[in-house]
């Protein structure tokens, strides 16, 4: 059964994505404002980083 750590990484990756989307339909459309762009961010950080020392723990096991 996968972590709470990967659980959270995975359900945040879900939900900035969905925030990027909505934010193209919100005024003025086509324009994602910088604030959900910097959350993005933030999110694809945290993700990288669960996921990245993972992998290189799960590497040095071997």
């Amino acid at each position: 059964m996968r972590n709470i750590k990967e659980i959270s990484a995975m359900f945040l990756l879900v939900a900035g994505v969905a925030f990027a989307f909505i934010a193209l339909l919100m005024p003025p459309p086509g324009e994602i404002h910088d604030s959900v762009l910097y959350i993005f961010a933030q999110i694809l950080i945290y993700a990288g980083s669960v996921f990245g020392i993972s992998a290189y723990i799960d590497q040095n096991k071997k």
